[in-house]
């Protein structure tokens, strides 16, 4: 029998009558069935799904099984039975200089005393988790201090030590959302935050108030730089209709991520992250950048982008 931790791969995806892997690291395809050798394995990992789903009625979940961490999501249609979409997480935080920045970015990063939002974009399954938990786990490396990360559902393996730092991970549930989470995060003196994705104002309006003194990471779907600012605002202003100028002068990086499997002849190979990522703070365009900000000028942005110049 072959267990699922023994194979790299993105998402398994199993339902009443079919199991199935997308991005499985050494296929033909993109989408393949199952390999026989995992069927046991994949089975036991789907009744534990099933059995959270039962006694929680919870349709998003993280579950640890066989020393990894899984991100369920569940649902169900008309034809009856229940869909398990199963997001593998790696088996540990990617390092820091794994993640393809910039020197700029990495010298950002570990700026004494930098506060304000890194806001890390992309699509569905391009890494943007992956890439916040090493952004802040560096950050709690170069510090020394306590970190936070406050996700919903938990996907990251930051709780512990690092170095001489530590990060303690709250999960937002029925008992905690995140304002309750980050007021706690407070109270604990935490100097970096992670907070989860930004999906909703409420959220939104979190990682603002908590990125006028902070250190925070947050993920946002999107499909450019631009963007991501865009629909960050928008979020903001379901709370706050004057956002704008408090988003300008505390976007601290904003970076946009992108995944492509690799391919050695006809079997995928592996898979290759690409970032684009600009220091909004510490450029010559600091005041123009906040200036378009602030006025709503998201697309003239690219302007300022393609000849940034860095005071770092």
């Amino acid at each position: 029998m072959t267990t699922l931790k023994e194979i790299s791969f993105i998402d398994l995806y199993l339902g009443p009558d079919y199991a199935e892997l997308k991005g499985m690291s050494g296929a033909s395809s993109y989408l393949i069935d199952l390999p026989d050798g995992c069927n046991e394995d994949a089975l036991i990992l789907k009744q534990k799904c099933v059995d959270y789903l039962h006694n929680t009625a919870k349709t998003e979940f993280a579950l640890f099984y066989d020393d990894r961490l899984y991100r369920v999501t569940v649902s169900s249609n008309i034809f009856g039975g229940e869909n398990f979409v199963i997001r593998q997480t790696p088996a540990n935080i990617i390092p820091f200089t794994d993640i393809p920045f910039t020197s700029i970015i990495r010298r950002s990063v570990e700026l004494t005393g930098a506060t304000g939002l890194f806001l890390i974009a992309g699509e569905m399954g391009s890494g943007k988790t992956t890439t916040a938990s090493s952004v802040l786990q560096h950050r709690i490396l170069t510090t020394s201090n306590l970190g936070v990360s406050i996700e919903d559902p938990i996907e990251t393996l930051l709780q512990g030590r690092h170095g001489n730092g530590r990060c303690l991970q709250l999960e937002v549930g029925e008992n905690e959302t995140y304002a309750t989470a980050t007021k706690k995060a407070w109270r604990m003196g935490a100097t970096s935050f992670l907070l989860g994705e930004i999906r909703d104002g409420p959220t939104a309006h979190e990682v603002l108030k908590a990125s006028l003194s902070m250190f925070v990471v947050s993920t946002i779907h999107a499909s450019s730089i631009t963007e991501a600012i865009e629909r960050y605002i928008m979020f903001c202003e379901e709370i706050n209709n004057s956002s704008k100028a408090i988003v300008a002068n505390t976007l601290f990086i904003v970076a946009h991520q992108t995944m492509m499997l690799t391919k050695r002849g006809d079997v995928f190979a592996g898979r290759a992250i690409d970032i684009n990522a600009y220091n909004l703070k510490n450029c010559q365009q600091a005041h123009a950048i906040r200036t378009k900000i602030a006025q709503g000028s998201y697309q003239a942005l690219s302007d300022e982008f393609s000849g940034i110049k860095y005071t770092l």
